[in-house]
């Protein structure tokens, strides 16, 4: 688990929000959500942004996904996971 920031640098987890991605099980598997999820973080990074992170609840599939993309499980609860990237 990613545990290297102060508690009182949480507020950063609330500089950016996306509401929700996702994509059609028919078009699930074709790198679709995974380019997706790189255009968002790259585009985070030009803009400046240090970190981004997302909540995800444990059984979805796109945790591996966002594993992949270098997203670390930051907190969870009973029911989800709370995932951290750096963006550098």
């Amino acid at each position: 688990m990613i545990r290297d920031m102060h508690p009182e640098e949480l507020h950063l987890l609330r500089d950016f929000l996306y509401d929700a991605i996702s994509v059609l099980k028919e078009y699930r598997g074709q790198g679709i959500g995974t380019a997706l999820m790189k255009a968002m973080l790259e585009h985070l990074r030009e803009a400046g942004y240090k970190r981004a992170s997302l909540s995800v609840q444990k059984a979805n599939y796109a945790v591996k996904m966002y594993m992949k993309l270098g997203f670390g499980i930051f907190s969870e609860n009973d029911g989800e996971y709370i995932m951290l990237v750096t963006l550098t």
